[in-house]
């Protein structure tokens, strides 16, 4: 089993809250993938654990970063 924790620094629950809704819908249809990710007040916290190749884990990894980047770039347009 490969494991990963991914932090993101929010400035309020709301953000995080909006970082985790998301990449909920990218996050149901890989086999042996779980992501759970839990919005706190200044961070949004997502823990992955993968039971196949870890080139596979990590090709899944920097999509869902870059999916989070993305996100939390919009967040930060919209807010301003």
């Amino acid at each position: 089993m490969i494991r990963a924790q991914i932090k993101i620094s929010t400035p309020n629950r709301a953000t995080s809250r909006s970082l985790v809704a998301s990449v909920q819908p990218d996050n149901l249809n890989m086999k042996g993938l779980t992501v759970k990710g839990k919005a706190l007040d200044r961070t949004a916290s997502f823990s992955l654990e993968f039971g196949g190749k870890i080139e596979t884990f990590i090709s899944t990894l920097d999509d869902l970063l870059r999916c989070l980047q993305a996100a939390k770039e919009t967040l930060e347009k919209v807010s301003n």
